[in-house]
Order: C-alpha cells, then sequence, then structure tokens
C-alpha cells in the first residue's frame, strides 16, 4: 500500500479496534459519535489522497473489515455493517457524485444518520412496540400532571430529534471533508513530531463491561413494566403488556446471543479467514501498527488537551491524529 493511504486506513482501523477504548479510559463523552465521524472523516481524506478512487476507498474498507475481525472477533455483526455502510458509500458518493461539496455533505448526513438508526433499531429489536408505547404514556401522564394534553407520539418525537442530531453533526463533517487538507495543513507545525517516542502499548478494549448492559437492560425492562402497571386505567390489561415486553425481550435476547449472533461472527470470521490470505501482507502491517498508533494517540491526546478544553479539545483530537497520518514519517511497524 502507498505510504499515506496505508497510514490513513491504520488509524480508521485503529479507531474501529481501540479508540474508543483509549476515549473511555480518557473519560470523553460521546464516543459513538466522536468513532464514526473520524471514521467518516477517514474515508473523506481516502478520497483526497487518492484522487476520489473507489478502489482505494473500497479496498480500504475491506482491510479495516479484516482488521476488526482479527483484533476485536467478538465484536457485534452490526459494527462489521457499519464499517461496510461507510465505506461502500464513501467509494459512491464521493467518487462518482459532483459536485464535490454536495457529495461530501450528503455522505457526512447519510453516514451519521445511519450509525443512530442502527441503533434504533436494534432497540425495536430487543424491547420492540412495548418500548414506543411506554415512552408515549409516561410523557403524557407526566405532561397530564401540568394540565398539558397533546395527541403526538412522544417516542417518535424523540427518535426523531435523536436522528436529527446525529444528521447534523454529519452535515458538519460533510461540510469539513473538502476543507480537510487545509485544516490539517495548519496543523502540521503544531502536532508533527509533537507526541512522544512510540513505546509499546497494548489496545484497549470497547466492549462494554457485561455488568453495564445487564444494568442497561434491566433498566429499559423496569421502564417499560412499571410504565404500563402504574399508568394504565386497566391494572389486568397493564400487567399483561407488562408481562409480554417481558417475555418477549428475554426470547429475542435469548435468540440474538445463543443463535443469530454467533451463527453470524462464525460466518464473519470464516468469510475474513479466506480474504485474509489475500491481504496478508498489507494485514501484517496494519496489525504491526496499532500498538504504534495507540502511544502516538495518547501522546496527541495529552498534547491537545494543554491548549483546549471542551468540544475543541475533541475536533483538535481528531485533526492531530489525522494530520499525523497526512504528514508523519512512516509509522513504526514491527514484525510480527
Amino acid at each position: 500500500m502507498k505510504d499515506v493511504v496505508f497510514r490513513i486506513t491504520a488509524l480508521w482501523a485503529f479507531s474501529e479496534c481501540a479508540l474508543g477504548g483509549l476515549m473511555h479510559a480518557f473519560k470523553m463523552p460521546f464516543t459513538g459519535i466522536f468513532v464514526g465521524g473520524f471514521a467518516v472523516l477517514c474515508v473523506g481524506l481516502l478520497a483526497h489522497v487518492s484522487g476520489r478512487k473507489a478502489s482505494v476507498i473500497l479496498r480500504a474498507t475491506l482491510l479495516v473489515i479484516l482488521v476488526k475481525a482479527i483484533v476485536s472477533p467478538h465484536s457485534p455483526p452490526q459494527a462489521h455493517l457499519a464499517v461496510a455502510f461507510q465505506g461502500v458509500l464513501g467509494a459512491l458518493l464521493l467518487s462518482y457524485l459532483r459536485p464535490y461539496a454536495v457529495a461530501a455533505f450528503l455522505y457526512g448526513v447519510l453516514a451519521i444518520a445511519e450509525s443512530s438508526l442502527q441503533k434504533l433499531l436494534m432497540l425495536y429489536v430487543f424491547f420492540g412496540k412495548p418500548l414506543f408505547e411506554a415512552a408515549d404514556l409516561f410523557m403524557t401522564d407526566v405532561l397530564a400532571k401540568f394540565g398539558i394534553s397533546a395527541e403526538v407520539s412522544w417516542a417518535w418525537v424523540a427518535v426523531c430529534i435523536y436522528v436529527s442530531i446525529y444528521a447534523l453533526w454529519g452535515a458538519v463533517l460533510g461540510y469539513w471533508i473538502p476543507r480537510l487538507p487545509a485544516l490539517l495543513e495548519r496543523r502540521v507545525q503544531q502536532y508533527v513530531h509533537a507526541e512522544a517516542s512510540p513505546i509499546e502499548h497494548s489496545l484497549p478494549s470497547r466492549r462494554k463491561p457485561f455488568g453495564q448492559k445487564i444494568a442497561m437492560l434491566l433498566g429499559v425492562l423496569l421502564f417499560i413494566t412499571g410504565t404500563f402497571l402504574l399508568t394504565s386505567a386497566d391494572k389486568s390489561g397493564g400487567i399483561q403488556k407488562a408481562l409480554y415486553a417481558v417475555v418477549r425481550t428475554l426470547a429475542v435476547l435469548a435468540a440474538w446471543l445463543w443463535v443469530v449472533r454467533p451463527l453470524v461472527q462464525v460466518l464473519i470470521q470464516r468469510w475474513a479467514k479466506r480474504k485474509s490470505q489475500a491481504e496478508q501482507d498489507a494485514l501484517q502491517q496494519l496489525l504491526a501498527a496499532l500498538p504504534d498508533l495507540h502511544g502516538r494517540a495518547q501522546a496527541l491526546f495529552t498534547v491537545v488537551s494543554c491548549q483546549y478544553k471542551g468540544w475543541r479539545r475533541w475536533t483538535e483530537f481528531a485533526l492531530a491524529l489525522l494530520a499525523t497520518a497526512l504528514y508523519e514519517p512512516p509509522l513504526n511497524v514491527r514484525d510480527q
């Protein structure tokens, strides 16, 4: 792989496998939005350095998926789907749609909005219609205590607001993409060579603790159950709805954990094993570069944190990582 394309691809792979864990270690919020947005910027930068060649973006997407399958074999199927969607959509829009500013804007909006829709779809799969009914009942009951009544689905209002926030962030990223080279060039002297000498690092995990997942599941089920029991005029009907919601969620969760997800993961691993043979050299280089990227990211975050706070710190951190990928000397790639 050409050196610059390699560094950007390695940075994208690092963001998918370890950047979330690194951000959790630094106690940075909005990890999902940041990591997804960073992937969009990586695709935009790949389009820039390759002369908007779809083949380069698609190959980088393939390699990132393969690295993710190797480094994070227990990643849920939707995580691989998100990477594939970002790469394929970027290859199509950024390579073939004109004018480029419109293509970049549309790509940012669609790529980030898909991430929010994917999360909402998973919520609906696990909790189904009862979650939306409970949200509507809860808001209606709360507003009724203040003498306010409105014939509106509050769950859908929340969904629209949630997707709009993601789409707005995608629009900002789409606005940035054509301006990335100029933004990064202004930061070359500020960040390149600013990090400490890279040393051996272990990659942090992005997986949420199992107890946290259980607490989240129980919290949603308690919300649904409590809402049906406390707000339903027909108490027997409320009990039935609550029982149905709990049984349905547990059944879907069991099917997902013990049937669907393991089967899909096995298929992904088999596919990755076949594809890895054709991309063996590139994969070895990418895997060897990840610990070095982790060390650089830690050092860069320290440098950025000394100068910026709040949202500016996160955006500058992203631009610092991309600037080093574009202008830094070759990564310290170790033999496997």
